[in-house]
């Protein structure tokens, strides 16, 4: 396809803030960090490999008596949440970069087998919980 020679009269956008995915065959509950698989659908975010995490659910939706793609979920794709850690988290870890552990807890690149990026720490609330800022992940 060749460039745009002119004024692209719609883009159809959108701010982005929350949008729905195509779910795999799995129940996903409001407030869950939310991963694509390697196929494309929306699954429980983890220490998988080969997912990459959009968001947090907006909602909860079950898929599990369907097919991938049956149903869509609304995934929010930006803020700060707070997670559980899976190690005992210190004010140090402020700015870390933190990764997916399973669908509502979070840990440190030098505790997860495929470091599943999920977002920057921006605040230590205890030792078991943390607030991260999911728009950065680099």
């Amino acid at each position: 396809m060749a460039d745009i020679t002119d004024r692209k009269a719609s883009t159809d956008r959108q701010d982005g803030v929350v949008l729905p995915f195509k779910m795999g065959v799995e129940k996903i509950y409001e407030g869950a960090l939310v991963a694509i698989n390697a196929a494309g659908y929306a699954v429980n975010a983890g220490d998988d490999a080969s997912t990459v995490v959009v968001g947090v659910a907006d909602e909860t939706v079950d898929n599990s008596g369907g097919s991938a793609g049956d149903k869509e979920i609304k995934v929010v794709r930006t803020g700060v949440f707070t997670f559980n850690t899976a190690y005992s988290a210190a004010q140090t870890d402020v700015n870390n970069i933190a990764m997916a552990s399973d669908n509502q807890t979070v840990d440190l690149a030098a505790n997860t087998t495929n470091d599943i990026p999920v977002g920057r720490i921006v605040e230590v609330l205890s030792s078991s919980k943390v607030r991260v800022d999911i728009r950065d992940r680099a």
